[in-house]
């Protein structure tokens, strides 16, 4: 999921371009407005920087043994 304070941001944004009636309503439209954007991007599978960052971590970590078990299979054969 996203970064609350950016879905936050986009919330106030919209909520800010209502009428001044619809603005007595603001935090409701705010959170139900966050809500239906994180909603969004989950169904779009899309991760956080934070994610996308252990996974790469991860799969780095992952390359470098491969690589280590390819030589000692090297030096084995």
């Amino acid at each position: 999921m996203m970064n609350r304070d950016l879905l936050n941001e986009m919330a106030t944004k919209i909520s800010e371009a209502l009428p001044e009636p619809a603005r007595k309503m603001q935090e409701q439209f705010k959170h139900q407005v966050s809500e239906m954007i994180a909603q969004g991007l989950d169904d779009l599978n899309v991760v956080t920087r934070d994610d996308f960052e252990k996974q790469v971590e991860r799969l780095s970590k992952a390359e470098a043994k491969l690589a280590e078990l390819e030589m000692r299979l090297k030096t084995l054969g």
